[in-house]
């Protein structure tokens, strides 16, 4: 539920204009997901389960907002554009993520379990060199060209995947 904080908030100041207002609807969509946990899939995408909770609960209110004559900031097709651009964004990220990860397997092993150690579980230069007898400066050294063999790897792979999915589109 954490992790999904921030994306169920923007979506739902997107969906309000106010950050209050979101907030409010934010704090209703957490006690209702801690209310219904035991329905979630464990492995299925959560923030897109909360956005669904958080959207039923704005809904309620753009109700409630319209019994006291205020009108929401966003029409059904409003809002079914930016859930549509949302769902873009995510799907991008998703992929993304899945280049970096093809790409970190095709790291060599040192390069991976540098930036591993560095990035996920934080761990400091001293202690990455520590563990492999090598100096600070050097395990900055490996890392430098590691995030340069990421770079140009996702670049490769996306370009990759663009001609794929065009040589797709044509056949």
């Amino acid at each position: 539920m954490e992790r999904a904080q921030v994306p169920v908030l923007g979506y739902l100041v997107r969906l309000t204009g106010n950050l209050p207002e979101a907030r409010d609807l934010l704090q209703m969509t957490n006690l209702t997901a801690w209310e219904k946990r035991d329905s979630y899939e464990p492995g299925s995408n959560i923030v897109a389960w909360m956005r669904q909770i958080a959207q039923n609960h704005y809904r309620n209110a753009a109700r409630r907002w319209q019994s006291r004559e205020t009108v929401p900031l966003l029409d059904s097709d409003l809002e079914q554009m930016v859930e549509t651009r949302h769902e873009e964004r995510e799907q991008e990220e998703t992929r993304k993520r899945r280049l970096l990860q093809i790409c970190l397997e095709k790291l060599p092993d040192r390069q991976r379990d540098a930036v591993e150690g560095y990035y996920l579980t934080g761990q400091s230069l001293e202690e990455l060199g520590s563990e492999v007898g090598r100096k600070a400066n050097a395990m900055a050294q490996l890392l430098h060209r590691a995030r340069q063999n990421l770079i140009d790897c996702v670049r490769k792979e996306s370009h990759q995947q663009l001609d794929h999915d065009n040589l797709t589109e044509l056949s």
